[in-house]
């Protein structure tokens, strides 16, 4: 799979091909999502371990209904949804606590998973300074918009709030990031 085509929009004829059984199909829907996904997992759990895990049941979910796709929205939205729903059943099983590895999303952010922050030392503090003073929901709609360029609308579908309730709490956590590098 070529480095290009995992930066190209989903085809969302992808899950039709899928639901006949098309390998191939589900192949390049994956390498063209994966990282994204991941991303997203690994700021719901803050666990390597765990978001690994969820990416896996996400993309068997994925995968077996591919059939109940619909063409509303954008595919990665519906696959956020997947993810988040999955994370939800693992916290329904696993109340446990854990801290992010900073490393983790270091390695994610610099292959290629949509931040375009090039010194690596202010993209760590930026992280740092995200996964310390950002909670839950904030933290997943600041990696789903500047790691995974999910517009707004399609945040808030994942998220399951209002659009302006999401803009307002990313708002906020710029302004609570920027209020933390500062001090």
């Amino acid at each position: 799979m070529e480095v290009s085509k995992a930066n190209k929009e989903i085809d969302e004829t992808l899950f039709d091909k899928i639901a006949q059984g098309d390998d191939e199909a589900f192949t390049e829907l994956y390498y063209a999502t994966y990282k994204k996904i991941y991303g997203f997992l690994l700021s719901l759990t803050k666990n390597k371990e765990d978001a690994e895990d969820l990416l896996q049941n996400t993309y068997i979910k994925i995968r077996n209904g591919a059939h109940l796709y619909k063409k509303q929205g954008t595919p990665l939205t519906w696959m956020c949804t997947v993810a988040k729903n999955q994370f939800l059943d693992l916290a329904r099983k696993n109340s446990k606590t854990q801290t992010v590895d900073i490393t983790e999303m270091q390695n994610y952010i610099s292959e290629g998973s949509g931040f375009s922050v090039s010194d690596k030392v202010e993209t760590k503090m930026i992280l740092s300074a995200a996964m310390k003073i950002l909670n839950d929901i904030e933290r997943s709609i600041f990696i789903l918009h500047l790691g995974d360029g999910l517009k707004f609308r399609e945040i808030a579908d994942v998220v399951g709030l209002p659009q302006n309730t999401v803009i307002t709490k990313y708002n906020r956590c710029l302004k609570k990031m920027r209020q933390y590098l500062e001090g």
